[in-house]
């Protein structure tokens, strides 16, 4: 019995001590693992200084719709969402009133049609009169007035028959362009106002061209400088995923704001919507490549040091000496910078100042 329990104490001693072998090598290995990265070479690859923003899609031509007339509304022909044709028909108002309008006008410029042909057969008369000089002059410059006023008050009757017309025709509404119908406020039998020259009219609806959108965007005033028609851009959508199209910088407005105690720029980026889930009002994502250096030198930001205005870096030698050495920096992005002169591709550069060197 002794020597099966001594037996066991030697099994059991024998694994703890591999157990603690096992742990303090898988220690020293992750202490290891956790040690910081001191070096990375010098690559060639492609550098992109990128202007990221976010903004709301909009359409880039949309018309609110609203009635010239006044009127009682009596058919609404389309539905919210609906596509529409330009000039297709939108809403119809009543025309009993304008009807009733334009027969009263009709019967006045009748009327004063007659009254102008009397007036003429007046004048015409007094007219052979006074060549035979056996008329006052006085009476023939009435009637000349007479038939003058009465042709005045014909041109303004028809005028007002005209109009009247006119009127009747806005009584249908039709599309002022091709788009989407949306914001259709109104009902059936509702008495709406027409715009006129002191107040906008009740709004009807919007038709939203959706064939061109575009996304507004704040840009930071640091960064507008770097943005142009030119700029290479990407839009993304969080409502559609998997989903990007080609932009282009469509207008940078000329005025910054302040926006959170930032001054901004307003930038229009339009794209041609390649899903139909690409409405107006949703959210969007643009980038923008504002500045693109391909397959040149480049290394990590941290690797580059400033002092006195002057850049540099410690390119490591075959010893593992540290040699600092004056570069020539272009753009560069969130994690890389491009080396223009002072390295080549394959040389190895120190991430951090070695201890005895001094600087900023």
């Amino acid at each position: 019995m002794k020597g099966k329990i001594l037996a066991a104490a030697f099994v059991f001693l024998l694994l703890f001590g591999g157990y603690v072998a096992f742990k303090k090598v898988a220690e020293e290995g992750s202490s290891a693992d956790r040690q910081p990265q001191t070096t990375v070479k010098a690559e060639v690859r492609t550098v992109e200084d990128v202007i990221e923003a976010n903004g709301f899609v909009h359409p880039k031509h949309s018309t609110d719709v609203r009635s010239e007339v006044s009127g009682r509304i009596i058919e609404i022909m389309v539905e919210p969402g609906e596509t529409v044709e330009r000039g297709q028909i939108l809403v119809e108002l009543d025309r009993a009133a304008l009807m009733q309008e334009l027969i009263e006008a009709q019967r006045t410029l009748n009327a004063e049609e007659l009254r102008l042909e009397r007036a003429r057969r007046n004048f015409e008369r007094i007219d052979r009169l006074n060549r035979r000089g056996i008329v006052e002059q006085r009476e023939y410059y009435d009637l000349e007035i007479e038939r003058g006023l009465a042709e005045i008050q014909v041109e303004v009757q028809q005028a007002r028959v005209e109009r009247v017309r006119e009127d009747l025709n806005r009584t249908t509404i039709r599309a002022p362009q091709s788009g989407l119908v949306a914001d259709l406020d109104v009902n059936e039998g509702q008495v709406i106002v027409g715009a006129g020259a002191v107040n906008e009219g009740t709004r009807l609806m919007s038709v939203h061209d959706l064939s061109e959108l575009y996304v507004r965007l704040e840009v930071n005033e640091l960064d507008i400088d770097k943005i142009d028609p030119d700029s290479s851009t990407e839009v993304s959508f969080d409502a559609v995923a998997g989903t990007s199209v080609p932009g282009n910088v469509s207008r940078i407005h000329p005025f910054a704001y302040n926006q959170d105690n930032i001054r901004v720029f307003r930038v229009d980026v339009a794209f041609e919507p390649a899903e139909r889930m690409v409405r107006p009002g949703i959210s969007a994502n643009v980038r923008i490549v504002a500045r693109r250096a391909e397959d040149v030198v480049a290394v990590n930001l941290s690797a580059v040091f400033v002092e006195s205005q002057e850049r540099y870096v410690y390119v490591v030698g075959r010893n593992g000496e540290r040699e600092r050495r004056a570069v020539e920096v272009g753009i560069n992005d969130s994690r890389w910078v491009e080396i223009v002169s002072g390295l080549e591709a394959g040389e190895t550069i120190s991430l951090v100042r070695p201890a005895a060197a001094g600087g900023a």
